[in-house]
């Protein structure tokens, strides 16, 4: 039988999804003089995302499993004034708070840019193999010889849907918008980065080793 929810969850909740999305909008910042559709995806849907996990009260099946993930992807693809081909590595921890979960990565791209993030995600699982993340991070980003976006502290913003398989491994697509608001200067051209990536438990890693 369902409980029925109280006032003060209701009111949790409700701040809960506030504040996520709310970092999430602050992560999107302007994007300069030309326009950008990215930040405006990003915010719709970690609105979706977060508003439909909390309402619905979705199943977490993977809040205590580690995770580390990889993949490629394409840079600057929105605006196109300095494309790179991308990589990235991530690992997520075995725990979370109030259904987030953080996360530490670092990725680059072809043309030498680097950069590493600390940040927080939310899974909303819509159904038992089809899973919408949500998440934001502050980033350390050095262009190298690629795009320079006005700052080295920018923040990473973006939404990914994935299909979890049965050993909760999962292939996704993303989409990540980075800038930093113009908090730092008035150079503030933004980024765009479609990408692929693979998430495997950790637990999972240490049995097709043999421990």
């Amino acid at each position: 039988m369902n409980k029925r929810m109280s006032w003060g969850d209701t009111v949790f909740r409700s701040a809960k999804c506030l504040v996520l999305s709310a970092a999430i909008a602050f992560g999107l910042g302007s994007t300069g003089a030309k326009a950008d559709a990215g930040p405006l995806v990003i915010g719709i849907a970690a609105a979706v995302a977060v508003i439909g996990g909390e309402v619905t009260q979705a199943p977490q099946p993977d809040a205590s499993r580690a995770f580390l993930r990889a993949g490629l992807g394409y840079f600057d693809v929105w605006s196109r004034e300095d494309t790179a081909a991308s990589f990235h590595v991530e690992y997520k921890p075995a725990w979370q708070i109030w259904r987030i979960k953080p996360m530490i990565g670092a990725f680059g791209t072809s043309d030498g840019a680097v950069a590493g993030y600390v940040g927080i995600g939310y899974d909303w699982h819509v159904t038992k193999n089809i899973v919408v993340n949500v998440n934001t991070a502050a980033t350390f980003y050095n262009a190298g010889n690629g795009k320079h976006l006005g700052s080295f502290a920018v923040l990473r913003s973006g939404v990914e849907l994935g299909w979890r398989f049965e050993d909760a491994s999962r292939l996704s697509v993303s989409f990540h918008h980075m800038s930093h608001g113009e908090l730092f200067d008035d150079k503030n051209p933004g980024a765009d980065v479609v990408a692929i990536t693979y998430s495997i438990p950790v637990d999972r890693l240490g049995k097709l080793f043999g421990r």
